[in-house]
Order: C-alpha cells, then sequence, then structure tokens
C-alpha cells in the first residue's frame, strides 16, 4: 500500500507541474489573446475562461483517477510493473494539458477555431499509451476490460489484456493516421468512438468465450 501511495503521490505531483506550467503559459499570453477563444468552430468562451479550462480539467480528472486507485483495495497487491503503468494512466490527462493548452493559445492567437482533429489525435495517442499500459496492469477495478470473467480468474484477465494491448495499440495507430482524412466534427468524434468500443467488445467477447471454454474443461476432466 505504501509503495502505490508513493506512485500516486509522484503522480499527482507531476500532474500539478504540468498544469501549473499550462495555466502560467495562458497567463503569460493573457494580454496578446482576443477578447474571446472559439472552440470548434461555433462555440465560444471568454479568453479568462478559456486559458484555464485545459489546465483545471486536467488537474481534476487526475485527481478522480488518483481518489479511484487509492479506493480500489485490489490495487494494493499490483507490482512494481503495474504500479508504474497505473501511474502513467493517473497522470495522462495532466501530461496531455500543455499540449492542448499551447494548441488553443496557437489557435487563439491565429484566430482560428480549436477543432476535433488535435482532440482526436491526442486521444489516439491516448490509446496507444493504454494499449502499452493493458501488458502491465494486473487485476484492478479502474483500468482494463473489466468485466465478470477477467475479474473472477488471472488467466482470463492475463489473456484478454494480451490481445487488448495489440487492439488497443493498432486503433491507436490507425485513429493517428486516419484523423487526417476524416472531415472534423461529427464524423471524427463518431470514428473515434468507434475505434474505442470496437476493442472493447471483441476483448470482453473474447474474455467470455475463454471462460467458457475453461469452464468446459473442467466440467470434461
Amino acid at each position: 500500500m505504501d509503495d502505490m501511495d508513493n506512485i500516486t503521490g509522484n503522480s499527482l505531483q507531476i500532474a500539478g507541474a504540468t498544469s501549473l506550467a499550462s495555466l502560467a503559459a495562458g497567463l503569460g499570453c493573457w494580454l496578446w489573446l482576443p477578447d474571446h477563444i472559439e472552440f470548434w468552430g461555433s462555440v465560444t468562451m471568454p479568453r479568462e475562461v478559456g486559458i484555464i479550462l485545459i489546465p483545471i480539467l486536467g488537474i481534476v480528472l487526475t485527481l478522480m483517477l488518483a481518489l479511484v486507485v487509492k479506493c480500489d483495495p485490489l490495487c494494493e497487491n499490483l507490482d512494481s510493473s503495474s504500479q508504474a503503468a497505473m501511474s502513467v494512466i493517473v497522470m495522462s490527462p495532466s501530461l496531455f494539458s500543455p499540449v492542448l493548452q499551447i494548441i488553443v493559445l496557437w489557435a487563439a492567437f491565429t484566430e482560428h477555431s480549436v477543432g476535433t482533429t488535435p482532440i482526436v489525435f491526442l486521444f489516439s495517442i491516448f490509446l496507444v499509451m493504454l494499449g502499452g499500459a493493458f501488458n502491465y496492469i494486473e487485476q484492478n477495478h479502474v483500468v482494463g476490460i473489466r468485466d465478470p470473467w477477467t475479474l473472477s480468474s488471472a488467466h482470463v484477465w492475463e489473456e484478454v489484456h494480451c490481445l487488448a494491448t495489440k487492439l488497443f495499440m493498432l486503433a491507436g495507430l490507425i485513429g493517428m493516421v486516419a484523423v487526417w482524412f476524416i472531415p472534423p466534427g461529427f464524423w471524427q468524434l463518431i470514428f473515434i468512438g468507434a475505434i474505442t468500443v470496437v476493442p472493447l467488445i471483441i476483448c470482453s467477447v473474447y474474455s467470455f468465450l475463454i471462460r467458457e471454454d475453461a469452464q468446459y474443461q473442467y466440467i470434461v476432466r
């Protein structure tokens, strides 16, 4: 438990540092920004809101993930590799916040709208990170393919997440390339939803199938 507390604490420190850096960048550009920042072509925000939105979202999401991890009893017994992978996932909202902040500031300076393309591209990178983490994360109730079959069997969990690693990394790579060829807005959001949900469905079906196979072999024996 002490190790997990240390990793969670380190994650929060890094998250706080990146969020503060994002906020400092926005405040440093305050005087040169237009009065309003445009998002998605039709949504406008006062610059005061636009420059603090990303850092606040990053730290709030990181705090929520850290709290959930801390409350999960299964996270107390994770090995060091699993804990490290979990910490990367916990930090991910804040790790991406400086990049998003730069995109927002660039769009404001150049009087462009912040579209869905950079968001979908960054989310695709996150899918690759998530897939890599799946290869190390042990059973828990926070991150991973969590269904009755993976949570009841360590073997099923391991087999399913071996598949999930490949599927999510492939989905992320596809997303990083395909996003430049898909019309921004609605269709990009549908696309990113599809490449997220499809691997989840495949992994859940696979966990059911190998669980049923294990039960059949047990009955035959």
